[in-house]
């Protein structure tokens, strides 16, 4: 019904030029405005034009001008207040015959929506405004703007042969004018376009698709073609942001026995043209050029494909006499510069001289113009295409810009995988005196033809190494050819941390107890200090200063919090600083979150190895044997001290040695604390921090030999999460040991 409405108003309007008060209502004869509409490139054709005067917010009319001469034509308006409005090629847009002047307003014509298919039905439909106060009777230059978007597809190659295209995520409508930014419209929705070429495949071309709406969102083109004897799919992701005017170009590159696709955007006014692709007027000298290893020229001549090694050219380009040579664009690690050449005729117009480094895995295949001009006309163009690097890194392994992965801290075990192309190989280079820290399994292959490999990589671990002491250990992931040629090479860099271990069992156990911060390696006792071997811990603890011993001893922890509780006292009691009433609960805190990295909170069956059952007594002081939870014999020796620390009597501490199988491992710490009054200390009660998947923790339950004699307890018991816990951390699993 409004189309029939505004029809009906367009033909009152050609009589007497606008319309003040609706389409029934024709004002008389205004003051002109000659206004010259600007149009450039292809698709600029204007069928018909009207306009829109608003002032102070509001539709004041509608006029339909007169066409004088040429590109001007004439508004007839009843004043010259406010901005006007230009509309053309509009004649088929919904939603423009409810604009009522008097009423409508500027916010609710600039939100104007149309279908894609609306604004090209009739031409493309364009927009523009001016200042009408400003006008000075002259003809007022008017820039009209395309309201859609354009997609060409360009076969750049010969032999390469597109036989379908198919593009999705489009927007069905689309704004009419001009914004500060591309958006949907209210009742936009997704659509897709298809176009079949099986009958006539696109070979060598340029040609436009479709057009499109400016929009935001994820648009994908999935283009089918033929090209060296094998039939390919690829697919390319324009812009997330559709901007009106623009032409995005889908390009199809032929490259050896596949294809490549890339979308990129372009101003309109200076895009190609559709239809067959222009004589190319810019050609690579392939007998004169200089390429490197891994580089090539398309079949046509117009196209360098750069390897992505490391790689140095000169390229000979040929063009008519006196045509200028430029370069358009750039790409990282690339330096290109051209020099002039002296030969005549349709010869050498410069050479081009291209140097890329090694192009990091990861990185996007990128392209540089070489653009010819003949007398300032651009006449042609050969395009420089630096190949991405096919090798694919995965997992923890990102590199920067140097291609360096520089961890910053110990870590081991799975560092990620590296997937290397056809013909290539990989390994792993250590400096002279670096230890092996880092090893490469292949995993898989795949592919017919030369196959691709995988590789596995993972840092080790060196127990109880003299050189932990959070040095920067360093490798380096080496591809290359099998005869080492087009080697490239990235480093991996991590801190060389380590405590001091002993194995009980089938776990390594850290000789002494945490202190300070628990992922701190600085505040711990490491590999490189450790003051005594494993079998002297004991008798270390039993005659060590009380200064020293207090170091040694550790300090407590509640759970969820990092930093170590030190043992203080406050003139009249013991107490361990920081203590909050309430805490995380051991039991169930990720295990790794409360030690070093590469070690862990232990659990139920890490501490179940030292006792014979949830609640054994293994005896006072002195030397005897048991059989453990699995059956394991071991021998525990204790050994009692009175100490006083921080000038205080503290009392009797207890050290408990177990040795299994020649390995000794000692228990000892300050008793625990169980609420934040001071002097609230358990002396002899170790309790372990235990990741037991509950609330129950081990403890050894100790006593004096003074007190109750033969009686020291591991237990496994509830415990709530305020007390304070000793923690002596295991080693992670690893699966390379160096």
């Amino acid at each position: 019904m409004n189309r029939y409405i505004f029809a009906a108003a367009l033909a009152a309007a050609a009589i007497s030029g606008c319309s003040e008060r609706g389409p029934e209502e024709v004002p008389g004869t205004g003051q002109e405005l000659p206004v010259k509409l600007i149009t450039k490139g292809t698709d600029s054709g204007i069928n018909d034009v009207r306009g829109y005067r608003f002032h102070d917010g509001i539709l004041q009319e509608i006029c339909i001008p007169q066409r004088t001469s040429g590109d001007i034509r004439t508004f007839s308006l009843s004043s010259r207040e406010g901005t006007l409005y230009i509309l053309a090629n509009a004649g088929e847009l919904e939603g423009l015959g409810d604009m009522t002047p008097g009423k409508t307003p500027l916010a609710g014509f600039l939100e104007t929506g149309s279908s894609v298919e609306s604004m090209t039905s009739s031409g493309i439909t364009m927009s523009g405004r001016t200042d009408i106060s400003s006008a000075t009777g002259q003809p007022s230059d008017v820039e009209m703007t395309r309201s859609v978007a354009r997609l060409d597809l360009v076969v750049r190659e010969k032999g390469v042969k597109v036989l379908s295209a198919r593009i999705t995520g489009l927007s069905d409508r689309g704004f009419v004018n001009t914004r500060e930014k591309p958006g949907n419209p209210e009742g936009a929705s997704v659509s897709e376009f298809v176009k079949d070429f099986r009958q006539a495949p696109a070979e060598y071309t340029r040609e436009t698709l479709t057009y499109m709406a400016e929009q935001t969102g994820s648009v994908t083109a999935e283009v089918t073609a033929e090209f060296g004897g094998g039939r390919h799919v690829h697919r390319a992701e324009l812009p997330r942001e559709i901007a009106r005017n623009t032409v995005y170009t889908l390009d199809i590159y032929g490259k050896g026995a596949e294809i490549s696709s890339q979308a990129f955007s372009e101003d309109w006014e200076e895009g190609g043209s559709t239809g067959s692709w222009p004589v190319i007027k810019g050609l690579v000298d392939t007998e004169n050029s200089v390429l490197s290893e891994g580089s090539s020229v398309s079949q046509g001549r117009d196209t360098v494909y750069v390897s992505y090694l490391g790689s140095s050219l000169e390229l000979a380009v040929l063009a008519a006499p006196g045509a200028r040579v430029e370069t358009d664009g750039t790409a990282d690690g690339v330096s290109v510069r051209v020099s002039p050449s002296s030969r005549t005729g349709l010869e050498q117009a410069a050479i081009v001289h291209v140097d890329s480094g090694l192009r990091l895995p990861g990185k996007a295949e990128e392209r540089i113009n070489v653009d010819i001009y003949e007398e300032d006309i651009h006449s042609g163009r050969i395009v420089l295409i630096f190949k991405s690097n096919p090798v694919l890194l995965e997992g923890k392994l990102t590199l920067d810009g140097s291609g360096t992965c520089d961890f910053d801290r110990y870590i081991d075990g799975e560092l990620g995988t590296v997937t290397v192309p056809s013909g290539r190989t990989l390994r792993l280079e250590f400096g002279e005196g670096e230890d092996p820290w880092m090893q490469a399994l292949e995993t898989g292959r795949a592919g017919t033809d030369g196959e691709s490999r995988t590789y596995r990589i993972t840092g080790g671990w060196k127990p109880n190494d003299p050189k932990a002491d959070g040095r920067i250990q360093e490798g380096r992931i080496v591809i290359s050819g099998p005869d080492g040629s087009g080697q490239e090479s990235y480093t991996i860099r991590r801190r060389n941390w380590g405590l001091p271990v002993v194995k009980i069992g089938q776990t390594w156990w850290c000789k002494y107890n945490l202190r300070g911060n628990v992922k701190e390696f600085n505040d711990q006792i490491t590999c490189n200090i450790d003051p005594a071997a494993d079998d002297k811990v004991a008798e270390m603890l039993a005659s060590e200063t009380e200064s020293v011993l207090l170091e040694l001893m550790g300090d407590q922890y509640q759970g969820g919090n990092p930093d170590g509780l030190p043992l203080r006292h406050d003139g009249s009691a013991f107490y361990h600083e920081g203590m909050k009433a309430s805490a995380q609960n051991f039991g169930t805190v990720d295990p790794e979150s409360m030690a070093p990295d590469g070690y862990r909170i232990p659990d139920y069956e890490d501490y179940a190895f030292f006792s014979a059952s949830d609640n054994y007594n293994i005896g006072g002081t002195g030397t005897r044997t048991f059989r453990n939870t699995s059956g394991e014999e071991l021998t525990v020796t204790v050994t009692e001290r009175q100490v006083d620390f921080l000038w205080n009597r503290y009392g009797t501490i207890a050290f408990y040695d177990f040795e299994y199988e020649g390995s000794h491992w000692v228990l000892y710490g300050l008793g625990h604390q169980w609420s934040t009054a001071a002097g609230d200390i358990a002396r002899m009660n170790l309790l372990l921090a235990t990741h037991s998947g509950n609330g129950n923790s081990w403890n050894m339950e100790g006593y004096a030999m003074s007190d109750r004699p033969g009686q020291n307890w591991m237990k496994f018991t509830a415990h709530n999460s305020t007390k304070t816990r000793t923690i002596r951390c295991v080693k992670t699993p690893v699966e390379y040991i160096y």
